[in-house]
């Protein structure tokens, strides 16, 4: 059976490294697959795509390869070494299908530490975005691939500007056709390369990428699924679960204030105030749509440089229960951001590449349990994001594709 790409924009970070090694250490055998959701018992008989058929590629702007950025991960979160010297030829192999990205709109920190993005102080939109997208299709021609699944991990963009460009794809052609790098951002030209492509889309970050109507539309006319948006792997996670039990007792929550800090590139760039207003939207989304409430809210991100690949959240819950007694809850939130993400994906490349084999097209909400800012449904519990993927999957196995 042909296999299928999996195309990784920001190729060379620590999450596509940490999903990059472990779809690789998981097919060897090498360790149990714990963190993977397509693992669990009750959903091994559903046929996901096996770890071994998967093969990896993408774009970045940096010339850091994908075993040093493992072999960094590696010694920070304590991963044995053994794994990263077993796989180090297989990790170089991708090199050979990583391709120069772009840094349009990215914000100043990418734009600084790029050494290796396509100039598109020479190179019209329209010629950077058909580059993305012929880079695609040669992977597939090289691979002979089934198809692809596009990620999107590379680090968080400004909002973008709203207007006729994210509107309509009309208006979102001429925008690219006349040139407007003020009004385009890197995010979305990935995804309409994805698109024109003909591949799916999933958009793990909080950036534009496919969620504007323009692409929406696009999707649609191409007939390919997409997911996204921002991740849920720490902080937010547990914002999804506490809230509802806050729900379910009739207790009123009166303020939620939320600290995070954190290291890494993904530290670095949130640092920039307008690349973590991007941020700060996906994570205070959640708490109104589960309480049905909006309390009093904070979410403060800080960049700790010798924190690495780790992320510590502290958040204090003030809360109204019986009598108008007024009590606290406080947790702390300490994770190797990395490795929390990479099975997400890996279960997200497997969903999605699922759900295109089937043929279905448009937004996927029954993935939403993996997503801060979920697309195409209310449903922000854990527990009931939980119900629609299993009642998905449940279809899914009786149809036996």
């Amino acid at each position: 059976m042909p296999k299928v790409g999996v195309w990784i924009i920001g190729v060379h970070g620590s999450v596509a490294a940490a999903s990059i090694a472990g779809a690789k250490i998981i097919a060897r055998g090498l360790v149990t697959p714990t963190g993977l959701i397509t693992e669990l018992p009750e959903l091994l008989d559903v046929e996901f795509l096996p770890f071994d058929q998967m093969v990896f590629g993408g774009h970045d702007v940096g010339k850091r390869t994908v075993r040093e950025s493992f072999t960094n991960l590696s010694n920070e979160a304590h991963i044995d070494y053994k794994f990263a010297e077993g796989i180090s030829d297989e990790l170089d192999t991708v090199e050979g299908d990583v391709r120069r990205g772009i840094t349009l709109g990215c914000g100043k920190v990418i734009s600084e530490v790029a050494d290796m993005p396509l100039d598109l102080d020479s190179i019209p939109l329209v010629d950077a975005t058909k580059k993305l997208v012929d880079d695609i299709i040669a992977f597939k021609k090289k691979h002979n691939l089934r198809s692809i699944v596009v990620v999107n991990l590379s680090s968080t963009e400004p909002p973008p500007l709203i207007g006729t460009h994210t509107e309509t794809l009309d208006g979102f052609e001429k925008a690219l056709q006349s040139d407007r790098k003020d009004l385009l951002c890197a995010s979305m030209l990935y995804a309409y390369a994805a698109f024109k492509s003909g591949c799916p889309f999933i958009n793990f970050t909080p950036s534009a990428g496919a969620s504007i109507p323009a692409l929406i539309e696009l999707a649609k006319k191409q007939q390919v699924p997409y997911v996204g948006n921002d991740g849920k792997t720490g902080e937010t996670l547990i914002k999804s679960v506490l809230a509802l039990l806050f729900k379910y007792r009739a207790m009123k929550v009166l303020s939620w204030q939320g600290y995070n800090i954190l290291g890494n590139m993904d530290g670095k760039v949130l640092d920039e105030p307008a690349t973590k207003l991007s941020k700060k939207i996906t994570k205070d989304s959640v708490l109104s749509q589960i309480l049905g409430y909006g309390p009093h809210t904070h979410v403060g991100i800080d960049y700790v440089p010798s924190l690495g690949e780790w992320k510590i959240a502290w958040d204090f819950i003030h809360f109204e229960g019986f009598l108008g007694t007024r009590m606290n809850l406080q947790f702390t939130w300490n994770g190797c951001d990395s490795i929390l993400a990479a099975p997400l994906v890996l279960d997200l490349v497997r969903l999605v590449e699922l759900a295109h084999r089937r043929g279905e097209k448009g937004i996927l909400p029954h993935l939403a349990l993996f997503f801060k800012h979920q697309l195409g449904t209310d449903v922000s519990d854990l527990a009931g994001q939980w119900d629609l993927l299993l009642d998905y999957l449940k279809k899914a196995k009786e149809e036996r594709i």
